[in-house]
C-alpha cells in the first residue's frame, strides 16, 4: 500500500515548479525534523499516514495554485473601478 501512495506522492510532486518542489522540501525537512527525498526507494520507507500528509500538501498547493486569481492581475484590471471603500455587517441603510 505504501508504494501506490509513494508512487502518488511523486506524480503529484513532479507537478510542482522548481521553485514549490524546493520550498516543500524545507517545509516538509522543518515539520518532520529530516529530510524527505522525493524518490521511490526513499517514500516507499515512510509511513502512509505520513505519505498522505505529504500528498495532501502538494495538491493543495497545487490546487491553489490553479485556482487562485493573480492579485496582482486583478488589482490592476480593477484599480480605475468605483468600488465601495466600507464594508458593513448587517441592514444596509440606502441614503
Amino acid at each position: 500500500m505504501e508504494k501506490e501512495v509513494a508512487k502518488e506522492v511523486l506524480t503529484v510532486f513532479e507537478r510542482l515548479s522548481d521553485d514549490d518542489k524546493n520550498s516543500i522540501s524545507i517545509g516538509l525537512k522543518t515539520y518532520y525534523d529530516k529530510q524527505i527525498k522525493f524518490s521511490m526507494d526513499e517514500l516507499s520507507k515512510m509511513d502512509q499516514e505520513e505519505l498522505e500528509t505529504i500528498k495532501s500538501i502538494i495538491v493543495g498547493i497545487i490546487i491553489t495554485k490553479e485556482n487562485a486569481p493573480d492579485i496582482l492581475m486583478v488589482h490592476e484590471r480593477l484599480k480605475d473601478n468605483n468600488l465601495p471603500s466600507k464594508i458593513s455587517f448587517g441592514k444596509q441603510r440606502l441614503n
